[in-house]
C-alpha cells in the first residue's frame, strides 16, 4: 500500500485584519495621520466603533502623536462607526497628503454602500472644533478638501454651517 504526499502546502484561507488593528496601525505608523495630527489640542477626541469588530475606540492625540486606545472616550468631539471598506480604503494611503485623505474621508461620509460607509454623529460645536484644532485639520487639507466640497455644494461659511448642523442631529 502507498500513501500519496503531495509536496504542496494546503491552501490557507486568509483571515482580513479586524479593522481596529488596520485603523491603529494607520493611525501610528503614517505620515499623513501625524501630519493631519499635528493640529489637534490635547483635548481633541474621537470615538471610533466599527461595524466588524465589537467594543469601543477612541483616537487621540498623547505626547504629539496620534494614538488609538481601546475604550470609551471621555469628551468626544464627534463618534464614528466605520465599517471595513471604508478603513481599509483609508489605511491603504499612509502617504496620502491631508487633502486627499479628507475628500477619502468625506467621500466615505457620503457612501450609499454599507461597506464602505462612515457614520459620523458630531457632539461639540463650531467654537469648540476651532478650540480643540478640528478647523486647523481641515485647513491643511486647503484648496483640495474646499474644492470637493464646494462641488457638493458647500459653499461658503453658512453652508459649511449647515452641513455641521445636519452631523449634530446624526
Amino acid at each position: 500500500m502507498t500513501t500519496e504526499q503531495t509536496s504542496a502546502p494546503a491552501a490557507k484561507a486568509t483571515t482580513p485584519e479586524p479593522s481596529n488593528v488596520v485603523l491603529q496601525r494607520f493611525l501610528e505608523t503614517s505620515e499623513s495621520a501625524r501630519l493631519a495630527a499635528g493640529s489637534l489640542k490635547k483635548a481633541a477626541e474621537v470615538a471610533v466603533r466599527f461595524t466588524d469588530v465589537p467594543g469601543d475606540f477612541h483616537f487621540k492625540v498623547i505626547d504629539g502623536k496620534p494614538r488609538f486606545i481601546a475604550g470609551a472616550a471621555d469628551d468626544a468631539d464627534f463618534n464614528l462607526t466605520m465599517a471595513p471598506g471604508a478603513v481599509a480604503a483609508i489605511a491603504a494611503q499612509p502617504n496620502a497628503d491631508v487633502g486627499d485623505l479628507g475628500i477619502l474621508f468625506f467621500q466615505h461620509i457620503l457612501s450609499k454602500d454599507a461597506n464602505n460607509k462612515i457614520n459620523v454623529k458630531l457632539h461639540s460645536g463650531l467654537l469648540k472644533l476651532t478650540m480643540r484644532g478640528w478647523l486647523g485639520v481641515v485647513y491643511q487639507g486647503g484648496g483640495k478638501v474646499m474644492g470637493w466640497m464646494a462641488s457638493k455644494g458647500l459653499r461658503g461659511p453658512s453652508a459649511i454651517a449647515s452641513a455641521v448642523s445636519k452631523l449634530k442631529k446624526g
